[in-house]
């Protein structure tokens, strides 16, 4: 078998485009991951991966097939490290965002796979590619991103892509302080917030979008410098977005409700809670991630944000959400202390673990 790949891997070179494509279609076969050729796969990616680049922007059949290869190759943490190279990540994302490439929902694929590499997450927040017409006017590879995700709600951009795993890319990249800096800051070109142009999604009804946009939201609630900005009104307003998702059908009390944010109020009988328990823990993760400084536990207070955990958690059947919904109720609900109201508010990735 190994003679067999190291003549399929070879024929990726060629210069004769017939020949690069007719071995995709068999490399693409021995790509599948946890396979003996797997394995024997990932001890020829110097050869291999640029080669599948390139075809990526051959015909689109051999396209398929070739960013389908680096998507399987992708879930090994060696792939991952092959991209972190400038010029190899910024192809990535270029397919990304060519209003014409109908592989870039793949290519978003590719991304969320990579991004798991801290080095990956790095360059990628720092990746300058050029200003693309039709999306932003920004050369930032972030910018690029962040606004063709939107883009792809309505696929008013690229008629072939919905853009939706982009979601866990900002998930991944939200994991690390430079990442978070990045959605808690104003964006050059605009003046807007990113996180303010992806948190509307947190009620989507596609999985993987409004997946990776809750983890999101969770991940900068960790910059407890920026509990303020994050939980004004009049600013960033992230709080009603990771509210919205934990809600139900359930009235509360007029008295009750007039303080909590507007988004919230009112939503009536057909109103369903988050399904995924998951994205729930996440969304309970975020809550308690506020209450890691005193302004945030005195703005859920404030925002009688109680009683939508008292309700979700009358229905929770789920042991680690039921856990979380109680830890954020004691830090909510429970009295400060002198040290509680004498804290350092800092971004600490940490911060989770001292709640």
């Amino acid at each position: 078998m190994e003679q067999q790949l190291d003549e399929l891997v070879g024929f990726l070179s060629s210069p004769r485009p017939d020949v690069r494509q007719l071995a995709t279609s068999y490399i693409v076969d021995f790509s599948q991951p946890k396979s003996e050729s797997f394995a024997l796969l990932l001890k020829r990616l110097d050869r291999l991966v640029k080669p599948l680049l390139v075809v990526c922007h051959e015909t689109p059949e051999a396209a398929n097939r070739a960013m389908s290869t680096l998507v399987n190759l992708s879930t090994d943490a060696a792939t991952c490290r092959q991209f972190a190279d400038e010029d190899m990540l910024a192809m990535v994302v270029r397919m990304i965002t060519s209003p014409s490439c109908y592989i870039a929902d793949p290519a978003c694929m590719l991304l969320s796979n990579l991004t798991k590499n801290a080095d990956v997450c790095r360059l990628l927040c720092a990746l300058s590619i050029g200003e693309v017409p039709g999306i932003c006017s920004s050369a930032l590879a972030l910018d690029q991103l962040t606004d063709v995700f939107v883009k792809g709600m309505d696929r008013t951009y690229n008629k072939n892509a919905t853009f939706n795993f982009l979601a866990s890319v900002f998930a991944d990249v939200t994991n690390y302080a430079f990442g978070r800096s990045y959605f808690l800051e104003p964006a050059a070109y605009d003046g807007k917030l990113p996180i303010t142009k992806i948190m509307v999604f947190s009620e989507y009804p596609e999985v993987i979008r409004r997946g990776g946009v809750d983890s999101t939201m969770k991940n900068v609630c960790f910059a407890k410098d920026k509990h303020r900005e994050i939980l004004d009104p009049q600013g960033t307003n992230m709080l009603p977005y990771i509210l919205l998702p934990l809600c139900g059908p359930e009235e509360f009390d007029m008295e009750d409700m007039e303080a909590m944010p507007e988004e919230i109020q009112f939503l009536g009988a057909d109103k369903r809670r988050e399904q995924d328990p998951k994205l729930r823990a996440a969304l309970l993760e975020a809550v308690n991630l506020l209450c890691t400084t005193l302004y945030g536990r005195e703005t859920l207070r404030a925002k009688n944000v109680y009683y939508v955990l008292r309700e979700m958690h009358k229905v929770e059947t789920d042991d680690a959400c039921q856990d979380l919904n109680e830890r954020a109720v004691q830090l909510i609900q429970g009295d400060e202390s002198h040290d509680t109201r004498n804290e350092d508010p800092a971004d600490d990735a940490d911060a989770f673990e001292d709640i």
